[in-house]
């Protein structure tokens, strides 16, 4: 053999070993750091989560929505598990509406421990919603989706941060999903950052033998959290790439939130740094994380603060949510703000499913579980919504006769309102 020939086996036998340690240090989890398989599992499971909202089903199902007729089913239960002081309610909603033209009309029936109360129509058109509820006004009642926050205003509700100008529907595809370019831009940008406060050292690999399941935890202190949050935010200021990306997602759900001028997310930015900068943070453990993972998949993940825990599972289309632990559950009413925090406590778990079925069939299961003390509260939402080549008397603004309820005594309305509730 002359050396032409051994140098070029040599080469192909090095070439071949070279690729087959590139295969198996990205096909497995042989030679990796317990840093690089906390985030292989964790980002597996983040795209799990995703799934469920938007996938290659529901982008089809949506796309073809977009110019359908559909029609929608749907109801809402809300009953208690202990004591009998909670009466159940149950919510029925029927839907029917074209997308193309951006109308719709919903029939809502309450009933309350069996007994019927009251039925409400509501139709979308266009840029209008009318309304029509006996206990209110014997006529239709209609309103522009534009000013909300004026209009609430003059109802007397005096914090109006929380309500949009304009009622948007959420595009989930849009909302859940970021392209392959996004995401390689994000994680090359900001996954550094998180080795140099976060490193090596603080990733921790056990195993479970009595659950058969691997854990890959994550712990990190206060004073090592609010580092690690200011030197993102550091980069993010000047970051006009990812300022777009929440920009673009904030105007999903309102186009004239604060949040979506890039300016005005710099200057939260600043508020925000400002706040951690003056804050005195300790060497105490502020959050855990901790990745379950069985031969097949991740199981869960826990995320362990000072003052709660939750835990997130994603399976066959479906995720559920559990919060445990809270250490402040009281309830306080006092504020929008307080009234939030209370109804979030009280949250035990959430679960979540969606399914496509035939192209044409979107069906969908929300379960919440609440504890508020007296009892245990289970509310329940399910809908089929499905898509239709026509759906015949779907009532359109034009056709029908209606009060603008900027013309209305706002006052007087809500008081006339009351009384017939307490008749």
């Amino acid at each position: 053999m002359n050396k032409k020939k051994k140098i070029l086996i040599c080469s192909l036998a090095f070439i071949t070993i070279v690729f087959l340690l590139i295969v198996v240090f990205l096909k497995t989890d042989l030679f990796k750091t317990k840093e690089l398989l906390f985030w292989k599992y964790f980002l597996n499971e983040k795209d799990e989560v995703v799934n469920v909202f938007s996938n290659d089903d529901t982008k089809a199902y949506n796309n073809k929505l977009k110019s359908s007729y559909y029609i929608k089913e749907g109801n809402i239960s809300i009953s208690g598990e202990k004591t009998t002081l909670i009466k159940p309610i149950s919510i029925d909603i029927n839907k029917k509406g074209n997308k193309k033209y951006d109308c719709y009309n919903t029939l809502i029936n309450i009933k309350y421990d069996d007994k019927d109360l009251n039925k409400t129509t509501i139709i979308k058109d266009d840029n209008y919603y009318l309304l029509k509820n006996d206990l209110i006004s014997e006529d239709y009642i209609g309103i522009e989706n534009n000013n909300l926050k004026q209009h609430a205003h003059n109802l007397g509700i005096k914090n109006t941060d929380f309500i949009p100008n304009k009622i948007k529907e959420i595009d989930y595809d849009q909302l859940f999903t970021l392209s392959d370019d996004e995401v390689h831009y994000i994680l090359k940008k900001y996954i550094p950052i998180c080795r140099k406060t976060i490193k090596n050292k603080h990733y921790i690999k056990e195993e479970n033998k009595a659950r058969n399941v691997s854990l890959y935890k994550l712990q990190v202190t206060e004073k090592q959290f609010n580092e690690l949050v200011i030197d993102i935010l550091d980069e993010l200021y000047d970051d006009e790439i990812s300022l777009n990306i929440i920009s673009k997602k904030i105007k999903i759900f309102d186009e004239e939130n604060k949040y979506c001028d890039i300016d005005r997310i710099r200057d939260e930015i600043d508020v925000i740094k400002d706040n951690l900068t003056k804050r005195e943070a300790s060497n105490d453990v502020f959050l855990s994380i901790i990745i379950y993972k069985n031969k097949n998949s991740v199981e869960k993940i826990d995320f362990i603060f000072n003052d709660r825990t939750f835990s997130i599972k994603a399976t066959d289309n479906q995720i559920t949510i559990t919060q445990f632990d809270i250490k402040d559950n009281q309830i306080d009413l006092s504020t929008f703000n307080n009234i939030a925090k209370t109804v979030l406590n009280s949250i035990n778990e959430i679960t979540y499913k969606k399914e496509i079925k035939n192209d044409n069939t979107n069906k969908v299961c929300l379960n919440i579980k609440c504890n508020i003390g007296i009892d245990l509260i289970n509310i329940k939402y399910n809908y089929v919504e499905q898509i239709k080549n026509n759906v015949e008397n779907i009532i359109r603004k034009d056709e029908i006769d209606y009060k603008e309820i900027v013309n209305e005594d706002y006052n007087s309305m809500i008081k006339n309102t009351i009384k017939k509730y307490l008749q």
